[in-house]
């Protein structure tokens, strides 16, 4: 089955070591199964490209389609890929079922190559941080991370799309700061007296999908901005709704 198959593809390219994948190519019954049994080929014979070439072929035909987006995303790992890889998993795990085999496997390797914070703090309340952490915050140096949130074709007067900012630490002395904002998509968001230091700033929608994940540096004193838009991120296009085009 395409599901197990992939899976053991992917848990092999989160550990860098080669595909021991034999499987044969299934009858198709539709352009997609048929695109879907060749990548399946390719992949059992270690041509990847040609593999992510059939699958990307096959989403063309059935963009919806999980299992489908889950081949890609393994595929792209195997070469290396990792932006297109993740972009693709993470779609996964935003759309297939919380107990499909997809999306626990691609989880797993997105918490695997440090493309999905987990656990994240949290998500419902004020900004705060870890009462561990409490002194040593108070008495650091201490700045501020501010930026706005942008996502073309989105009208937030027409229907606001509501989502997490959140802030963790990427570093020893900041691991165990971990604050959130809520906010709309398209307007701002702020994190005062951040201890100096680097962090992840994370936008989430729902509980988990994870819409961007920048990397920036605190400093004493100082205001660092993030812009989070649509270019920085590495969400399929239509993550979310479009605004309807106003007629001519």
């Amino acid at each position: 089955m395409l599901s197990l198959l992939l899976v053991v593809a992917l848990l092999l390219a989160a550990c860098q070591q080669p595909p021991a994948i034999h499987a044969p190519v299934a009858s198709a019954v539709s352009a997609a199964a048929q695109l879907r049994a060749e990548g399946e080929a390719l992949m059992a014979g270690g041509n990847y490209a040609g593999a992510v070439e059939k699958f990307r072929q096959a989403t063309d035909v059935e963009p919806t389609s999980v299992p489908l987006r889950f081949a890609l995303g393994t595929a792209y790992s195997f070469l290396e890929k990792r932006p297109e890889a993740v972009a693709q998993l993470r779609w996964v795990m935003a759309n297939a079922a919380v107990d499909a085999i997809e999306h626990r496997e691609a989880r797993r390797w997105l918490v695997r190559v440090g493309a999905l914070v987990e656990p994240i703090p949290s998500l419902g309340g004020k900004l705060e941080v870890a009462s561990t952490d409490s002194t040593k915050a108070e008495s650091a140096a201490k700045g501020t991370i501010a930026g706005k949130t942008q996502w073309s074709g989105l009208d937030p007067t027409r229907e606001p799309v509501r989502m997490n900012i959140a802030l963790a630490g990427d570093e020893e002395g900041t691991r165990r700061v971990n604050r959130k904002t809520t906010v709309v998509l398209g307007g701002p968001y702020e994190f005062k007296d951040v201890p100096e230091g680097r962090y992840r700033v994370l936008g989430i929608v729902g509980e988990e999908t994870i819409i961007w994940d920048e990397k920036v540096t605190v400093e004493a004193g100082k205001q660092a901005e993030v812009l989070l838009s649509q270019a920085s991120s590495q969400a399929p296009r239509h993550v979310f709704p479009q605004a309807p085009k106003s007629e001519p």
